[in-house]
């Protein structure tokens, strides 16, 4: 599986849409005076640092209706990334009369504790509360607030995000339901097969052409073929234009990995990456050896 990052590379010209039924201006921004750590009792678990969540109460039909509460629970980047994309809440929360509710995971967009990214970062120590564990504490204990604040103790929470299922499993006192949108839970456990997302990448790029597909797959093994030559790297290095001199082939490998998988996630309209970089790989000139 693709790793994750504190944040989440765009591909080329993605389109930054809202829904027709949202309205950008109709958010008000918050912010949560959130505990460090959730689950332990030393003098540093009571750190606390401020978390960002924004709502939007244009449909609701409010807490003397009971109308329910959606909440997005933020992924691997910042609010300021998911809101414009971000379609489900705000289509569905006119027929709901719902109350649309995001919250940004910790470690992203302004939501840092430590004061800063490098603070954050800087340490096992620090690292450590960067996990999802306490990331679906943070949002309970938003919602939880939310419902406080707004006296809406009798309006349903239904969840939405790649941390939903979880948060569901976790806290089933504070959320009714929940979507697991995109979320990778039949990884765990062995439930799926190991290598089952790249199969579906893999998938992808065969659907969009099998020469394309073909070309990709020797690509690994010319990569290795050129490494294991004198000054395989360099050359590697200049025919890739890489930043940074090549130290080991993975390195080079790592990169088109990232460039294909994300591609297939998302290979939607009006771009379709897949479909781009297979154009390109065959539409090389003739006599264009496997790398290009």
């Amino acid at each position: 599986m693709p790793r994750l990052g504190t944040q989440r590379r765009r591909t080329q010209h993605e389109p930054q849409t809202t829904s027709s039924t949202s309205d950008l201006g109709d958010l008000k921004t918050y912010y949560y005076t959130q505990t460090l750590d959730h689950f332990n009792y030393r003098p540093d678990s009571y750190t606390t640092f401020k978390q960002r969540y924004v709502i939007n109460y244009r449909f609701w039909g409010g807490a003397n209706a009971s109308a329910p509460i959606f909440a997005y629970l933020g992924a691997e980047e910042s609010l300021d990334d998911d809101l414009p994309i971000i379609g489900f809440l705000s289509d569905n929360a006119p027929r709901f009369q719902a109350l649309q509710v995001y919250i940004e995971h910790r470690y992203y967009g302004k939501s840092v504790p430590f004061g800063s990214m490098n603070e954050a970062l800087k340490n096992a120590s620090t690292r450590g509360y960067f996990n999802s564990a306490q990331a679906i504490a943070d949002y309970a204990a938003v919602l939880l607030h939310v419902k406080k604040k707004l006296s809406a103790q009798n309006s349903p929470i239904i969840v939405v995000g790649v941390l939903a299922a979880w948060f569901r499993l976790k806290y089933p006192h504070v959320v009714l339901g929940a979507v697991a949108s995109s979320a990778p839970i039949l990884y765990f456990d062995t439930i799926a097969p190991r290598h089952g997302y790249y199969s579906i990448v893999t998938k992808d790029f065969k659907e969009a052409s099998k020469s394309c597909y073909k070309t990709i797959r020797k690509s690994w093994a010319e990569i290795d073929r050129l490494t294991s030559k004198p000054h395989g790297l360099s050359t590697l290095s200049k025919r890739f234009n890489t930043c940074n001199q090549l130290n080991e082939s993975a390195d080079l490998k790592d990169l088109l990995e990232s460039i294909y998988t994300e591609a297939a996630q998302y290979n939607e309209p009006p771009t379709y990456p897949v479909s781009v970089i297979c154009s390109a790989i065959d539409g090389a000139s003739v006599g264009t050896d496997t790398l290009g």
